[in-house]
This record gives C-alpha cells, sequence and structure tokens, in this order.
C-alpha cells in the first residue's frame, strides 16, 4: 500500500516514525501498518523516484532520514486517487483509505466514487438474490451472510454520504 505513504507524505515531510504515527493519528482503526512495512514501502518509493531521502543531522546519534514527495510521486498519488478500485473481492481498509484521502484532498470526487462502491454492491446483491442454494441448508445460510453484508454495506455507504455532504451551501466536506 505505498500510495497510503504517497498521501501521508503529501501531508508533509517526514521520517518514519512520523509517517507511522501519522497513520495512526490521521486513520487510526481503518489501518495498522508495521514499521517493517512502511520502511520497506518506504525503500521502494524512494528506488522508483517517487520519494526523495535526506539525511537530517542529530546531535550526538545518527541521522534521522527525512522523506518527501517527489513530483513523480504526487502524479503518482493522484493518478491512484482517481482511479476506480480494481478487482472482484477490494479490501474494506483499502476503501476507507481512499475515502481517507479523498475527504482530505478532492471532496468534490467523493459522491462519484460513493456511488462507483454502491453500484458494485449492488450488483453483487442481485447476483446474491439470484443464487439457489439447491436446497443446501449450509449454502443458503452462506448466501444470507453474504446477503445481509451487501445490504448493511448499502446502508452504511448511504450515511456516509450524508456524513460528508456539505452542511449547508458554501460548506466544505466535514472533515475530522
Amino acid at each position: 500500500m505505498e500510495e497510503l505513504v504517497l498521501g501521508m507524505l503529501k501531508l508533509g515531510p517526514a521520517h518514519g516514525y512520523e509517517l507511522r504515527s501519522r497513520v495512526r493519528e490521521e486513520l487510526g482503526p481503518a489501518w495498522r501498518v508495521a514499521s517493517s512495512q512502511l520502511y520497506a514501502w518506504l525503500r521502494r518509493l524512494e528506488e522508483g523516484g517517487f520519494v526523495r531521502a535526506s539525511p537530517l543531522p542529530a546531535p550526538g546519534r545518527p541521522p534521522r532520514v527525512v522523506y518527501a514527495l517527489t513530483p513523480a510521486g504526487e502524479e503518482r498519488f493522484w493518478k491512484w486517487l482517481a482511479s476506480p478500485p480494481r478487482g472482484r473481492r477490494r479490501a474494506r481498509g483499502m476503501f476507507l483509505v481512499r475515502l481517507y484521502f479523498l475527504a482530505r484532498f478532492a471532496p468534490h470526487r467523493l459522491p462519484t466514487y460513493l456511488a462507483q462502491e454502491e453500484e458494485v454492491l449492488t450488483r453483487r446483491k442481485e447476483r446474491l438474490l439470484a443464487v439457489d442454494a439447491g436446497g443446501d441448508p449450509f449454502q443458503e445460510a452462506v448466501r444470507r451472510l453474504r446477503l445481509l453484508q451487501v445490504e448493511g454495506g448499502l446502508k452504511w455507504l448511504a450515511e456516509v454520504g450524508d456524513l460528508f455532504r456539505p452542511k449547508e451551501e458554501g460548506c466544505a466536506c466535514v472533515q475530522s
């Protein structure tokens, strides 16, 4: 999830520990990142030219490395943010990460993003309604569980849309 790192660096340059803290503070329970994974992503992003690493002298200890977004990193971040999520089984955590960055940097794109997800869930619901479990109680139980999950997702999406809808004319998107 290198795009997560790019988005966090869009908030400003930071060293690894700051980035990890930023993810925790900004995304809370929606996303967790291990330090080892974060540093692996930073290495790959630096090798790809998407971030720039600069040592910051620290008296009495090794210098800290501060990472900053490059123009190529900014372009990659915006391309990812503007593209529709891919894959049949998209991760909920990824949905929330995109939602966060859209609300933060491009709130005008939120209605389209939420509508795309609603369309995906509506199609999934239609497929589940068309399934015939053939009298198998276990298969029917699984179908009903998935149907309830999809219906819950659709209800949640409607509520999320309300949360991010401007409260009054001229008002910006609600943000935390």
